[in-house]
């Protein structure tokens, strides 16, 4: 079954007449109150109402204008197949637009289907509370730049209608999904935080696409899964790829799995997902803190110049 995701927005203003009611009638008593205490009378018993006041006024116009930005949303998995190539997406059922959430954006290998892709990474997303955006793409004829600029509006929408943690969004994926998230996180690093790889990331078709950047705060962190049956060819070159990436700053962390069931999306993602609570917390710890020096500063105009050209 498919839904489009607006099919799920509550009307934002579902009680307004009520909270109005209720800030109409704080304005009205408390233009009153001030007005008694201006001229000085019952000074104490106004001093404890115009608290009161500033507290009511601020949770009910907070809340209107709280849900009037995010909107009341639907839980649970969509599956949007009304779109250039479609989509899931899976918000969990405790969601509440009050904190920001950690967004995962993650890729299906070559040949697979999103909606299928997806049931793998539920059961970690629900227990450790994580908004899931798994896209559909076809066999990559247009790849990458038409594909990248559709999942990329896609996610910023998302962004606007959820409230997400812009420092908690990972990018990750299998097989050629692992590849693509990899190159994804090299060349738009303003919009991810850390990227995770199940499977050979460093070479592919993109492996000449990848850009690697001067300043440190576009240098994300990344994980790769890997297998002991990868190509021997294929490894050599990931292998120099990823002495190239650590050569240029990046923290690349690589764990080799001993069984290809390790490298199962229901057996990697609790491992993905503890990795990069891990990162978020160094980010918030000011570990992958902007640096204000003119060197770096530099460095990230550099990057915005190569990027775009």
């Amino acid at each position: 079954m498919t839904h489009d995701i607006s099919d799920g927005r509550i009307n934002p203003f579902k009680h307004k007449y009520l909270r109005c009611f209720l800030l109409g009638f704080l304005l009205k008593r408390g233009f009153k109150e001030i007005q008694d205490w201006v001229v000085g009378r019952g000074m104490k018993r106004n001093r404890s109402f115009l608290f009161l006041f500033l507290v009511g006024f601020i949770f009910v116009f907070g809340q209107m204008s709280y849900t009037a930005f995010f909107g009341e949303v639907k839980t649970g998995l969509q599956n949007v197949a009304s779109d250039q190539y479609g989509y899931s997406f899976y918000v969990p059922p405790d969601y509440t637009p009050d904190r920001g959430w950690p967004l995962v954006v993650v890729l299906h290998d070559e040949g697979d289907l999103g909606e299928e892709y997806i049931q793998g990474w539920l059961g970690a997303a629900k227990e450790r509370g994580f908004l899931i955006f798994c896209p559909n793409y076809p066999v990559p004829r247009d790849f990458p730049y038409d594909s990248e600029a559709w999942l990329l509006k896609h996610k910023r929408t998302f962004q606007s209608q959820y409230h997400i943690d812009p420092n908690r969004i990972l990018v990750t994926g299998s097989g050629f999904g692992g590849h693509y998230a990899l190159y994804l996180g090299l060349r738009y690093p303003e919009e991810f935080a850390a990227v995770a790889s199940v499977g050979n990331a460093m070479s592919g078709r993109f492996q000449r696409l990848f850009a690697f950047s001067f300043a440190k705060v576009n240098r994300l962190p990344v994980l790769i899964l890997k297998g002991s049956e990868d190509n021997a060819d294929d490894s050599e070159k990931a292998t120099a790829e990823l002495k190239t990436m650590r050569s240029r700053g990046y923290v690349v962390e690589t764990v080799e799995a001993k069984t290809r069931e390790e490298l199962s999306v229901a057996n990697a993602s609790p491992h993905i997902f503890e990795w990069f609570e891990q990162v978020s917390l160094e980010r918030e710890s000011g570990a992958r803190s902007r640096s204000w020096s003119p060197r770096q500063k530099f460095f990230e105009w550099a990057d915005n110049l190569l990027r775009n050209r």
